[in-house]
């Protein structure tokens, strides 16, 4: 095993639930909540929350529409969400390995709640879920790893012992960011060119967890 792993961060949806979300679809929502036409290129590269931060600080008036447009989305995706394979293994994996654990994602609490108020995702409820309402900026800024990491200080954790894993290109942004590892689980179809670096290492499912850890 590597020594070194001591805490794990995950990334929620596409990597341990599969709510088939799409993206593309709410970042067109928010983009047509600006009076001006956004560019074709700022409405596909622009991360969800900061379009809608963009929209914030240049149309205040028209925000909370955009929060709408993203809240309901995330809500109506979050009830026909799925486990991803072998997703629900991990806590037991974890604990073989004595390895701190959280739950990163750039959903509202609401949306977290809503998978947690289903049982088929009760293994959810053995990690400390942190969401972008608990920090001042989401993904990829890396302010949230840092305070999650903060909070570990006493069992001598450090962003050196932490793995970060996610399924985009913002959570490799973010990680890179955070100057933490990332593994990039490879669930879904995207543009790898956007990745600062390539990955510390990549999962295609989760049977192949237990390697990473074993080095």
């Amino acid at each position: 095993m590597i020594k070194t792993i001591k805490l794990v961060i995950f990334d929620l949806d596409d990597t341990l639930v599969s709510s088939n979300i799409n993206y593309s679809q709410i970042r067109r929502s928010v983009a047509d909540c600006f009076p001006q036409p956004l560019l074709e290129d700022t409405i596909e590269k622009t991360p969800i929350l900061q379009l809608l931060e963009k929209l914030k600080q240049e149309y205040p008036e028209k925000y909370p529409e955009g929060y709408r447009i993203v809240d309901e989305a995330e809500k109506a995706a979050s009830l026909n969400a799925r486990i991803i394979e072998g997703a629900e293994k991990i806590p037991a994996i974890l604990k073989k390995y004595a390895i701190q654990s959280v739950i990163f994602t750039n959903n509202s609490k609401d949306t977290v709640a809503s998978y947690l108020s289903k049982p088929k995702f009760n293994f959810l409820k053995t990690f400390k879920i942190f969401t972008r309402e608990d920090f001042s900026h989401p993904k990829p800024n890396p302010e949230g790893f840092i305070s999650i990491i903060e909070e570990f200080k006493d069992k001598q954790i450090t962003k050196g012992d932490t793995l970060y894993i996610g399924d985009s290109y913002i959570d490799a942004i973010a990680a890179d960011r955070a100057d933490i590892r990332f593994v990039w689980f490879n669930s879904r179809n995207i543009d790898q060119s956007l990745f600062p670096s390539p990955p510390f290492a990549t999962l295609t499912d989760w049977s192949d967890f237990e390697s990473i850890l074993e080095g």
